[in-house]
């Protein structure tokens, strides 16, 4: 069911992001379409006029906000993420630090940490630690000893991967090798 007018001014004034994917918010005087709830500053009502979708605003001339990116909702992952996701999962063995995630993806730290917050709930470098540990547990389980395990996984302290495993799973990485 499309909303009504004043449905969709209200959604677009509180940036209700349940309305996208319902309408597309076109601004003729700058020239833009946006997403409902797009944070850049509200236009005149006058200015606007509400579209079914992306390609209508396309056929009234209109482009992409560069803030909310409509063009690419649903799929609002960042062309950099899957790339830098699947670096993380091939090497559990090496300690990333976020420099290093800066130089791999060009994209700056406070980028990559608000992205990994809203699509995994966490830091990327807290994201790699779940991984490397899952690794470390899965070697353990194997029948490497902990402390290889641990220095496998790109950590440079015993305590410190103990600590860690525990912190994670709820029980010292040496009770898992009678399972």
């Amino acid at each position: 069911m499309i909303p009504t007018r004043q449905d969709m001014v209200d959604a677009m004034r509180c940036n209700d992001a349940t309305f996208n994917g319902r309408f597309i918010v076109g601004v003729h005087s700058t020239g833009i379409y946006c997403l409902p709830s797009c944070r850049a500053r509200l236009p005149l009502l006058k200015n606007v006029r509400f579209y079914p979708g992306v390609e209508d605003a396309r056929k009234a001339g209109l482009r992409a906000c560069k803030r909310c990116q409509p063009d690419r909702y649903p799929n609002m992952e960042p062309p950099w993420l899957k790339p830098l996701v699947a670096y993380m999962r091939e090497h559990p063995d090496v300690r990333l630090s976020e420099p290093g995630l800066v130089e791999r993806t060009g994209v700056d730290i406070t980028t990559i940490r608000r992205t990994f917050r809203q699509q995994y709930g966490n830091t990327p470098l807290a994201f790699h630690r779940q991984l490397r540990l899952e690794h470390a547990r899965n070697l353990i389980k194997s029948g490497m000893d902990y402390l290889t395990a641990a220095y496998e996984c790109g950590y440079e302290s015993a305590s410190g991967f103990r600590d860690a495993f525990t912190r994670q799973f709820g029980q010292p990485p040496g009770s898992l090798h009678g399972k």
